[in-house]
């Protein structure tokens, strides 16, 4: 009997490349948005610490002055971060679903050769059958005459 080919192999690792291209994405968007949120941590807190120190009594007018625009700008970059993290939010859940279907492509295709894999064997396994019952029928006949 002939071996089994499975005719939509370069489908299949078409398929299994582009996977694991989506799956690396993935990794990226998922390593990008936790940088973005580790940012926006830092410049919270900062901003949280710039608050924290002015319970200290009272302050000259130009520390005052200067530790207002340092709240402010890191106001503005704890706004500015915020959407980042959003931004990267978004192209993560875009990567994960990318993967996913990337994924289920391939599974269709792999249930596919597997399924034709168990039907060649099964055929292979008849044919193999019917060959030995012949051969014992004809081995029978020619005993009987």
């Amino acid at each position: 009997m002939r071996k089994f080919h499975f005719r939509l192999e370069p489908v299949l690792q078409f398929r299994e490349q582009k996977e694991e291209q989506a799956i690396l994405a993935h990794s990226r968007a998922q390593r990008e948005y936790l940088d973005r949120v580790e940012e926006l941590n830092r410049t919270t807190s900062l901003l949280e610490e710039s608050f924290a120190g002015c319970n200290e009594g009272p302050m000259r007018p130009e520390n005052e002055f200067h530790l207002l625009l340092w709240r402010e700008r890191l106001i503005n970059d704890r706004n500015r971060r915020q959407e980042a993290v959003a931004m990267a939010n978004e192209k993560l859940m875009r990567c994960r679903m990318e993967a996913f279907e990337a994924r289920r492509q391939r599974m269709i295709l792999q249930r596919l050769k597997e399924k034709q894999l168990q039907a060649h064997i099964l055929q292979t396994n008849r044919a193999e059958q019917k060959e030995t019952d012949e051969q014992g029928l004809r081995l029978f006949w020619c005993r009987r005459n």
